[in-house]
């Protein structure tokens, strides 16, 4: 947590840094294309491959949008509206990363074709994969998209926030020896009537994370030491 004084304002970044996962998932590239340990159905190839892909890819957008954030908090000499509609742009594609890597694990864990041993691997029920959670995130990425429409029809009311934006509440610092200060606590995802805490966020996407380090240890065991055939090489 960082806090930069912007006079008369008091900032507050609430928003966690992922330390999980800095490479991605290497090892699951690796066994892929140059350990030739890639599923046998490629139905398995394609679903277990996008899910790491879209983990990755939502890793990386959150991490660049969390700094465009303290850059935009942390330039004093100007008004960085750059690093601003940036972190919006980035917290956007995680968003949509997010539902989609939802979608893939719900089909992971409902296909018959998946060895049971993988599925051992993951919670009995993700929380990301929850209906509750996947509705949230299906919301917010619903909202990206309504807001696009409504922005290009001129439909938008004044004031709406029509991009995925960081803030938080502001509340006055009580404190005689500093009067007039503004506590801003940047703690959360705003879009139109949709919010989501930062907390949350970074909670799925550990778990994330999780499922998808599972399926790159479960593929490296390797065919030679499990018996199994479905995310195990020739």
């Amino acid at each position: 947590m960082i806090i930069y004084i912007v006079p008369p304002m008091i900032v507050e970044i609430a928003i966690p840094e992922l330390t999980l996962y800095p490479n991605g998932f290497p090892q699951h590239w690796l066994n892929i294309l140059f350990l030739g340990k890639r599923p046998e159905s490629f139905k398995i190839h394609a679903i277990v491959t996008t899910y790491v892909r879209l983990v990755e890819g939502a890793y990386v957008h959150y991490r660049l949008a969390r700094q465009c954030v303290h850059n935009l908090w942390n330039t004093h000499d100007s008004i960085a509206i750059g690093s601003h509609n940036l972190s919006a742009t980035y917290f956007e594609d995680c968003i949509n990363s997010m539902h989609r890597v939802v979608l893939c694990m719900k089909r992971i864990r409902g296909l018959k074709e998946v060895p049971t041993d993988l599925k051992r691997l993951f919670p009995v029920e993700p929380n990301f994969a929850t209906e509750a959670v996947a509705m949230r995130l299906r919301k917010i990425r619903d909202t990206i998209q309504h807001m696009d429409k409504d922005v290009i029809k001129g439909e938008i009311p004044e004031g709406t926030p029509f991009m995925l934006i960081a803030t938080g509440r502001e509340t006055p610092v009580l404190d005689p020896n500093q009067p007039g200060q503004t506590l801003k606590v940047i703690d959360r995802l705003v879009i139109g009537n949709q919010e989501l805490l930062f907390v949350d966020l970074v909670k799925w996407l550990h778990e994330m994370g999780q499922c998808a380090e599972a399926i790159s240890n479960y593929e490296r065991v390797g065919k030679e030491e499990t018996g199994l055939k479905h995310l195990a090489g020739t």
